[in-house]
């Protein structure tokens, strides 16, 4: 069983695979549907973990928008069929960095701890 900080590395891990891989543009990431597919897979693994995380902990980490992870996870596994990619766009854009910052500052309290 995966402990609260292995989950919140795999979610810091899966966000900077997605920032690294992240194509500078629009175009580019319309263009490429390998990419995108990849990068679809990494919003999944991310929303896993997050909707895995106790309870508890993320009732304690309010500022972080937990439910919006876990709601574009489903999202992504359950309604495959009718991915809408600019959402995903959007997503990768506006919400994965800032998710990263996020829990990079929780890890860093939990090596302080």
């Amino acid at each position: 069983m995966r402990s609260t900080r292995d989950r919140l590395e795999d979610i810091l891990h899966f966000s900077n695979q997605i920032r690294d891989h992240l194509p500078m543009d629009r175009l580019a990431y319309d263009s490429d549907i390998v990419i995108r597919y990849f990068l679809m897979k990494h919003v999944e693994i991310i929303g896993e973990a997050v909707f895995k995380l106790d309870s508890k902990f993320k009732l304690s980490h309010p500022d972080v928008p937990w439910k919006k992870v876990e709601g574009a996870r489903h999202i992504l596994v359950h309604d495959y069929f009718d991915v809408d990619w600019g959402v995903l766009w959007d997503i990768l854009q506006w919400h994965i960095d800032p998710l990263r910052l996020q829990v990079e500052a929780i890890l860093h309290d939990f090596s302080e701890a």
